[in-house]
This record gives C-alpha cells, structure tokens and sequence, in this order.
C-alpha cells in the first residue's frame, strides 16, 4: 500500500469520527473538515495530524515517482495540504478566542493546495502521451477543483457536504493514479 493511501484511509476515519470527538453543533452539512482542526476545539489536533500526515505521505510518495516532473503539482499541494494542518482554522463558535493570523495562514495554504492540486490535473489533462480516457478524468477532476469551492461559497449552509464530496474524488483519484498512473509527455 503507497503512502499516500494509508494517509487517505486515515484521513477518512478522522473525518468520519470527527462529530465524535469536537465540538456539540458540529455538522458534516454545514461545517467544513478543516473545522475539525480549528483552533482551542476539542480533538482538533486528530484532525490536524490527519492533515499532516496524509499532506506528508503525497509529498514522500511524489518525490518516489517514477516521473516526478508530472509529480511536482500534487508534491505542492501536500506540502500545503500539511502545512494548512498546523494552522488551525477559526473556531465555528464565535465566543471562542482565536489568533485571526493563523486563521489567515490556514486560509492561505488551503488556496495554494488547492491551486496546486488544480494545476496538477490540468497538467494531466494536456499530456499528449496520455490516453483519452485519462485526459478526460484529469480535465473532469480540474473542474472540480475550481467548481466545488466556488459552490461551496455560493451555498455555505451545505459547503460540508460539497467538500466531503470534492474531497471523496480527489481522494479516490489518488487512490487509483497517484503516483505511479502520472503521465508524461
């Protein structure tokens, strides 16, 4: 098993349990999986290894890859993705004290990774050595990437779901393809 799908399946199993272990009102509808790990939350430091450490495992399995050039967006978005982990986001209850500058950190990362995991599928999608098929899911999944957050800002009483959602298929194309499926060219 690579790296990167051990650091999914735990990532996963946080998510999954984390209405168990933070904060009464906490809703996989409207709260978003970064909430888990928001600053002085109860058990935000499961969610935020869950972040470092799946972030951590993308970084390792990339720089192994066979063709690491087509790897270095996905490297990028690990790196951020696991250093948006260490910066905890706001705390969904707004008499909770928190560091704005820290929020902003967390907030920052979160768009390089996203940025970064947006333009590694759009590098996949333009490999002309590629077959039509894996263009296809790598333009499909490009759009997702830029798609979904912007629903998630034009609905925010469901960004959860939208989240949990875009992350599922991100999360399973990385489980099928990453690293050893990039294409070159």
């Amino acid at each position: 098993m690579s790296l990167t799908r051990a650091g999914i399946a735990l990532f996963m199993a946080a998510v999954a349990f984390g209405p168990l272990y933070t904060v009464p009102g906490y809703s996989m509808t409207q709260h978003v999986i970064s909430q888990l790990a928001a600053q002085h939350t109860p058990g935000n430091g499961i969610m935020a290894t869950a972040f470092v450490l799946l972030g951590t495992a993308i970084v390792v399995d990339g720089l192994r890859a066979p063709r690491r050039r087509q790897a270095w967006p996905f490297i990028a978005f690990g790196l951020a993705f696991a250093l948006a982990g260490l910066f905890g986001h706001r705390p969904i209850a707004p008499d909770v004290p928190y560091s704005a500058a820290v929020d902003a950190a967390h907030s920052a990362l979160a768009t390089v990774s996203g940025t970064a995991l947006t333009i590694g599928f759009a590098w996949q999608a333009l490999r002309r050595s590629a077959s039509m098929a894996h263009r296809a899911v790598a333009a499909a999944m490009a759009l997702v990437c830029l798609g979904l957050p912007l629903l998630m800002l034009a609905h925010p009483a469901v960004q959860g779901l939208i989240q949990r959602a875009m992350y599922a298929l991100v999360f399973a194309w990385l489980w099928s393809c990453y690293p050893r499926r990039l294409q070159a060219g």
